[in-house]
């Protein structure tokens, strides 16, 4: 009886050695990151009462980061610079080094989020929480200090934008 148990713990041993760790390039990816941060973006417009018009404004500013955070990862999407009023270049990756562009995607639009809304420690809140997840998927450091860099310079870009629309 000793010697049956004793294989089948060796098995699961051996069994949960030779398990792949999961691939974060592909669970990164999963979408409900960043509809979380938008979740939570729209939960502080509508505690602090935006009216409508501020709302889309606020939207808008925050998608246009994420978007161009992550338009990187295809390079069938074209820029948004040229196209909207008054939005110039922005910043690019740096060629051939590895990026997680749905984390930069998440950290420009929480970034500018939060600059638009009042209740920004509860957006906070989420952003930490996120960004844990993050790490939890195994990215490397590099990969991961970088996507943030980038998505922090994106949403600096687009705040730099949205300070001269005469709002």
């Amino acid at each position: 009886m000793k010697f049956e148990i004793g294989i089948v713990l060796a098995f699961f041993l051996v069994a949960s050695c030779t398990m792949e760790k999961k691939d974060y390039k592909t669970s990164s990816q999963n979408p409900e990151f960043l509809h979380r941060a938008v979740k939570a973006i729209t939960d502080r417009i509508v505690h602090d009462i935006f009216s409508p018009p501020v709302a889309s404004r606020i939207y808008a500013y925050t998608c246009v980061a994420a978007y161009e955070a992550a338009r990187w990862q295809n390079p069938e999407f074209m820029t948004l610079a040229g196209q909207l009023n008054g939005l110039d270049s922005l910043p690019k990756p740096e060629p051939n080094v590895e990026y997680c562009f749905s984390l930069a995607s998440v950290e420009a639009a929480l970034k500018v989020g939060t600059t638009l809304v009042f209740s920004e420690v509860d957006i906070d809140l989420v952003h930490e929480q996120i960004m844990k997840e993050y790490r939890l998927l195994g990215i490397p450091d590099d990969v991961y200090e970088r996507s943030v860099d980038f998505g922090d310079k994106v949403a600096a870009h687009v705040i730099d934008w949205l300070a001269k629309d005469n709002y």
